[in-house]
């Protein structure tokens, strides 16, 4: 495992060594099932499991000693991992022995599973210590290699130590295994000879390589802190004079702007803007500051009374010289200034010095962050003074360093090496001195860290571990070309014996030596042509049992009913796919399962569903209804048949067959049936009783001709309902059975409607009926007698679901559907409403929202099925929009004439 501390010679043995180590425990574990577990001859879980956790550790140790950008919690998560698979893989049945009281402690990512590894290396090692002799060394290595996750944290080197340990010990048990195999036997001491060779060069050229690195990397950074000293004490102050020089030669425009801020700014933009210098300040003949400019922010009170006080500017006011450069320090930064004199013209030149320029550069730590981009480097300046030294001028990466690595600097310039706790730092400084008096003013340090010194040494090692890695695989691949010719003819009559173990007994062994090899292997071939004559009479015996077994499957995968078939036992052997969509379970779940558990629910007299189909080796046929519950879903009523099965003789029942059917179609049919025969009988009960009543105490006794009327025009209205009853049967089961044929004729709207309403408030007077189609609406093609008795049906709810004085209202109006001008008769009343679930089947037949034996409206539910079937015959459409307590709207939508449209 990879870590900033750790030495790259001794993280490239440890890592290669471990690699080859891993990686022979999975090609071992998969090729020699034995070698793990003496019972085990082919690979199973186990060895699956072992196998994968080497190979994760193959890719954990590959990972780190290449040395991997992001690779501490990769590497981490593929040790742990691959450590937690072996050691489920060495002890698989043993897994529930480690549960115990769950211990929830919040630890960092990378600890966490440092901790993981090191607890199943530890575990795992344990348990092949355990497992005896055969597996010690394997135990010994696991808990080395547990023992470095733990320590490696606080450790890297006592970590690579134990990883290299741990690979010795597996290393070790590799070549005692591979003394059973003499092709592994030649391969694993060449590789490890070679190994040696290569990890001893690979580590010595890793540690020269470093040392070098280390030499460059100083090097390179005494060159940039000189290299920036330089341009502080010489490139700046030519500039920033040379610039100066440049704005004096136009000294009354100067002077004439300097009365000005904005004056300042464009002479700066026109003039230094190309010429990277930071400010600019005007002063006149008697050193007086007239004006000042900065293009980042204004100049302090402060900053512009040291530069005035500078030894350069005094000299130019008192006239004493024509241009002077000076470095100073201004309120803690290293400052570079150019002055010029502004000189009065040839004609005046008695009259001295009229003012000065100045020009100049701040280290500040804009101008570190470009020398960072610049230079690929950390950079800083420190102010020194006699007591301490301050940082001033830092670039991004040292802002939180600064002072630490200012206060450590050591007293000398030169390259370094700093460290500061637990981080190294690669460093050079040089002094920038006074342009006059040569004392030091600042010091420029160029500064790296070591983890990128680091970076460097990583992609050596990563090139160093790739050709070691890549020669020990080559060095392995010759080895075992050249030893693979030796001990070819016994590996092909051990493949030939092993055939015939798998059943291929027309394998030829092809050993023409006249050796000993040579006649075991022509004795081979004898005996497998005896087998194979034995074999050829079994299979043909399988293939015809097949045949049989595939037509019985066929046929019960066809079936539309259920098949079950169980074994004396009550074990299930028979599942057909009918069964599963009915049961709700997998054939493969169910296969081996007693039968009560898979067939659940009812049957008759409270008996479970199991009980009631009859014992598994009872005698007798069983037919009976069950309730079946399957699994997650609702009750399904099914008809079950069950059979016994008798053997050849018919003497012995070898199990019993079941055929169960879904039979919720039919029951519900049969419900549907109840209800509409009960709703039938209601309605026509309710008008015959009051024409009953009434027509005995006609026939019993006289009464006023009054009362008698009254009796008369009851007896007429319930014939009327009974009329409209029976009528609403017959018209919906002629349209049903398509002996109603529809005609469609051109009809005008609103004289329909007029008349149909005219019949309701004769009918109904105390209730209000309004027309709210217009004259104009366009004529519509439909058969008008169905269209009334539909418009009936919708006016005959509207009165029987709203309160006796409600309203309701009958609109028309032309809406465009689907591209199609159709009228939209619409009738709308204020009544109860109707629930959204509801409204989306409250035209299907026989439905009523309230179909209990307490509902409030009676009907039979065929009204508006009825409207549905006139309206798909008249080539329209039914709906309605109703809200719940605020009344319901049913519209008709009608197809226009032709030539009607608009």
């Amino acid at each position: 495992m990879a870590d900033a501390t750790l030495s790259a010679p001794l993280h490239l043995a440890a890592s290669l060594l471990a690699v080859v180590a891993a990686a022979g425990l999975a090609i071992i574990v998969l090729a020699r099932p034995g070698t793990l577990r003496a019972d085990h001859q082919e690979p199973g879980l186990s060895e699956r499991l072992f196998a994968g956790g080497a190979g994760l550790l193959v890719a954990g140790h590959i990972w780190a000693g290449a040395l991997l950008p992001g690779e501490r919690v990769a590497v981490v998560l593929l040790h742990a991992a691959g450590l937690v698979l072996i050691t489920v893989g060495l002890s698989p049945r043993r897994l529930q022995g480690l549960a115990g009281p769950a211990l929830v402690v919040p630890l960092p990512l990378v600890v966490t599973l440092h901790a993981v590894g090191a607890v199943a290396g530890v575990v795992g090692g344990v348990r092949a210590l355990l497992g005896g002799p055969a597996t010690r060394l394997i135990g010994a290595g696991l808990l080395a290699w547990g023992a470095a996750e733990a320590i490696g944290l606080a450790s890297p080197t006592a970590g690579a130590w134990l990883t290299l340990g741990g690979a010795a010990a597996i290393g070790w048990w590799l070549w005692r295994v591979s003394a059973n195999a003499l092709l592994a036997k030649f391969v694993t001491a060449s590789v490890a000879i070679l190994l040696a060779v290569i990890v001893l060069v690979a580590t010595t050229l890793s540690g020269l390589g470093s040392r070098d690195l280390v030499s460059s990397e100083l090097e390179r950074l005494a060159n940039i802190s000189a290299g920036i000293a330089e341009d502080v004490e010489r490139d700046w102050p030519a500039e920033a004079v040379e610039a100066a020089g440049v704005l004096a030669t136009s000294e009354e425009p100067l002077l004439g702007a300097a009365a000005n801020d904005s004056g300042l700014r464009d002479l700066y933009e026109s003039v230094l803007e190309s010429q990277d210098q930071d400010f600019l300040v005007v002063l006149d003949g008697r050193g007086r500051i007239r004006g000042s400019y900065a293009p980042d922010a204004a100049l302090s009170g402060e900053f512009r009374r040291q530069v005035r006080a500078s030894p350069a500017v005094a000299e130019l006011v008192t006239g004493g010289r024509l241009r002077a450069a000076d470095l100073l320090r201004a309120e803690g930064r290293v400052v570079v200034l150019g002055a010029a004199r502004l000189a009065p013209a040839s004609a005046r030149a008695e009259q001295g010095p009229i003012g000065a320029v100045v020009t100049g550069r701040v280290a500040d730590r804009v101008w570190a962050a470009e020398m960072r981009e610049e230079r690929q480097v950390e950079l800083l300046l420190t102010l020194d003074g006699s007591d301490e030294t301050t940082p001033t001028a830092i670039s991004p990466g040292l802002r939180t360093t600064a002072e630490q690595i200012a206060g450590s600097l050591p007293s000398t310039d030169g390259p370094h090496t700093l460290q500061l706790g637990d981080r190294s730092w690669y460093l050079a400084t040089t002094p920038v001195r006074d342009l006059r008096s040569r004392q030091l003013v600042a010091r420029a340090v160029a500064v790296n860290t070591a983890a990128t010194l680091e970076g460097m040494q990583r992609a050596q090692a990563r090139r160093l571990f790739g050709l070691a890695l890549l020669g020990g695989l080559l060095a392995g691949l010759v080895t075992a070309v050249v030893t693979r010719r030796l001990v070819a003819p016994i590996r092909r009559l051990t493949a030939a014996a092993e055939a015939v173990g798998s059943g291929d007994l027309g394998v030829h062994v092809g050993t023409p030596s006249r050796d000993e090899v040579g006649v075991l292997g022509r004795t081979f071939a004898t005996m497998t042509t005896s087998l194979a004559t034995q074999a050829s009479q079994l299979r043909e015996a399988a293939a015809t049992q097949a045949r049989l077994r595939s037509r019985l499957e066929a046929l019960t995968a066809s079936m539309s009913d259920a098949l079950v078939a169980v074994n004396p036992d009550g074990k299930i052997v028979t599942f057909n796919p009918a069964a599963q969509r009915l049961v709700g379970r997998d054939i493969t779940d169910v296969l081996g399962l007693p039968l009560e558990e898979v067939l659940v629910g009812q049957g008759p007299d409270g008996k479970s569903a199991a009980a009631a189909v009859g014992r598994p080796d009872a005698e007798g046929e069983v037919a009976v209804q069950l309730l079946l519950t399957p699994d997650g879903g609702p009750m399904v009523p099914a008809a079950v048949t069950a059979a016994p099965v008798h053997d050849r003789n018919g003497e012995r029942v070898l199990g019993r067959v079941l055929v169960l059917r879904d039979v919720t179609r039919e029951v519900e049919v049969e419900r549907m049936k109840t209800e509409l025969l009960a709703n039938v009988s209601h309605e026509l009960r309710t008008p015959l009783t009051p024409i009953k009543g009434y027509a005995e105490m006609l026939g019993r006794r006289q009464f006023e001709p009054e009362v008698t009327r009254r009796f008369a025009e009851a007896i007429l209205e319930s014939s009327a309902r009974l009329e409209r009853i029976v009528g609403l049967i017959v018209d919906f089961a002629a349209l049903d059975s398509g002996r109603l044929q529809l005609a469609s004729h051109v009809v005008a709207l609103p004289r329909l409607v007029a008349e149909v309403l005219a019949e309701w408030r004769a009918n109904e007077p105390q209730r209000e009926f309004l027309q709210e189609v217009p004259p104009e609406l366009p004529s519509v093609l439909v058969d008008p007698n169905m269209l009334c008795r539909a418009l009936d049906e919708l006016l005959d709810n509207a009165v029987k679901f709203s309160a006796g004085g409600c309203p309701v209202r009958v609109t028309g109006e032309v809406s465009l559907v689907e591209g199609r001008s159709m009228v939209r008769l619409s009738v709308h009343d204020e009544g109860v409403g109707i629930e959204s679930d509801v409204a989306a089947r409250i035209f299907g037949d026989f439905y009523q929202g309230d179909a209990s034996e307490t509902r409030t409206y009676g009907g039979l539910g065929l009204g508006l099925a009825l409207v549905r079937r006139i309206m798909e015959g008249l080539g329209g459409r039914a709906a309605v929009r109703s809200e719940l307590g605020r009344g319901s709207s049913f519209q008709l939508l009608l197809p226009v004439a032709r030539g009607e449209e608009a």
